[in-house]
């Protein structure tokens, strides 16, 4: 008698316990889709899309004035991937590209946004964020790379960020 008293407790407990792990994880499940997943699939595209532009051009060389495989500036490479990835046209220039969209405040930064930087008095940088707070771009002494917003050097001779009309609806 005890023994099946025992048993029907256990039964109950466990069954308890799946049913209330069943209504978190349903719970949970719905959660993540309102918030996450629909907000986030068209930037995981994005992102996807761009990492893979960027490893096609990974490396090659930074040349000023560049628009090739043998050497690229940050301007043309930025122009290349928004044709390539949005099939979107803009300026050529760092500054031109400096004034499209509207304005992103950094912590708001989102795949395809431009980052730029002033990096001396006269001279312009920019790049294009990939996610989070890496953006790629072209370095003078590494080329074509991937880069943190928060590294000691950008994070000093950060300027601004826009988002261009690039056909993403979020």
């Amino acid at each position: 008698m005890i023994f099946t008293r025992t048993i029907t407790l256990i039964k109950v407990g466990t069954l308890a316990t799946l049913l209330l792990l069943v209504g978190c994880t349903k719970q949970a499940t719905t959660v993540s889709r309102n918030n996450t997943e629909i907000l986030s699939s068209p930037l995981i595209k994005v992102e996807q899309q761009l990492l893979g532009y960027y490893s096609d051009w990974e490396g090659t060389p930074y040349r000023f004035g560049g628009n090739s495989r043998t050497g690229i500036d940050c301007s043309a490479f930025v122009r290349n991937a928004y044709k390539s990835v949005f099939d979107v046209d803009v300026p050529r220039t760092t500054l031109g590209q400096a004034t499209l969209g509207y304005s992103v405040d950094k912590s708001e930064l989102l795949p395809g946004d431009l980052v730029l930087f002033k990096t001396s008095r006269t001279v312009r940088h920019v790049g294009v964020v990939v996610n989070g707070n890496k953006f790629m771009h072209v370095s003078e002494k590494k080329g074509v790379k991937i880069s943190a917003l928060d590294n000691i050097y950008w994070r000093k001779k950060y300027w601004k960020a826009v988002r261009p009309d690039n056909g993403i609806t979020i």
